[in-house]
């Protein structure tokens, strides 16, 4: 589309006037609309991501210029390095009034094409979800780019084209796993054996405030707990745990203890990670 701008000047005179004087009106402008132009805009819904996580795509393509449009088609990145990875089925297009589903005709990078030609000033709305990749690294945005092709005025007519990008940021979050093992598989009666927690952290945030309950078998008896973070290693006495009676429920850190338990945030060279270690015997 083109801006045509132009300005109106007068000189005029008045009685007593040493010189011609002049006055320039404001700056016009007028749109002249292209015979072939096609838009398109791409919007996520939320604005933050998780890996993992589903995120919601909508596209919006326009004819913005006076003549029909031919053989539509909206080819997407998907981030460009695999980061995305589309939801089969998911795709849905409004167009010319009615809602239906649409199936790409590829999937990586992900291509739609619309059933039909578009006329001046109309718009389809294409929308679908995409899977943020478990193990897509250590990045901290998404970009992808939408790119809308059309053909001019027939089905082999001149390709019009126009693109969009848009980006969305890891969200700030923890995300604790824990795995629980033990270190003998047969013991008797007296023998102290342990119980070992693995807290790994995949999130870019501390995990703090961490609170592990653990229903013991019964007649256990703790002899020790310690947790091991990074290179520094917490022996907790008696006072900060509990253990309800009534379900050998174990609580660690109980609510009047002034220790903590933090699982760190993942770096380059992994998940962050805290070991507790309960020992103790039956009997």
């Amino acid at each position: 589309m083109t801006t045509i701008s132009n300005q109106g000047t007068i000189t005029y005179s008045y009685t007593g006037a040493k010189d011609t004087q002049s006055s320039s009106s404001n700056v016009a402008n007028i749109n002249l609309a292209d015979e072939y132009s096609i838009e398109v805009v791409k919007h996520a819904l939320h604005s933050t991501y998780t890996p993992g996580e589903n995120v919601t795509y909508q596209i919006a393509i326009t004819n913005a210029g006076t003549g029909n449009l031919y053989g539509i088609t909206l080819t997407d990145d998907l981030g460009g390095s695999s980061e995305l990875v589309y939801m089969t089925e998911t795709a849905t297009l409004i167009f010319d009034g009615e809602q239906s589903a649409i199936t790409p005709t590829t999937t990586d990078p992900l291509v739609f094409t619309l059933p039909s030609m578009m006329r001046s000033g109309e718009t389809a709305f294409i929308t679908y979800v995409a899977t943020v990749r478990d193990n897509i690294g250590d990045i901290s945005s998404i970009t992808n780019t939408a790119t809308a092709t059309a053909h001019s005025g027939s089905p082999t007519g001149t390709t019009v084209t126009n693109t969009s990008t848009e980006t969305i940021t890891e969200a700030l979050y923890a995300s604790v796993n824990i795995e629980k093992s033990v270190s003998d598989a047969d013991i008797i009666i007296g023998q102290t054996y342990s119980y070992i927690f693995d807290l790994t952290n995949s999130g870019n945030l501390d995990a703090t405030n961490v609170v592990l309950t653990d229903t013991l078998p019964e007649d256990f008896v703790v002899s020790s707990i310690t947790s091991t973070t990074g290179s520094t290693t917490t022996t907790w006495d008696s006072a900060d745990y509990t253990i309800d009676p009534s379900t050998n429920t174990l609580t660690l850190p109980n609510s009047s203890s002034t220790n903590t338990i933090t699982v760190p945030a993942s770096t380059s060279s992994g998940d962050g990670e805290t070991i507790i270690t309960i020992s103790g015997s039956i009997g």
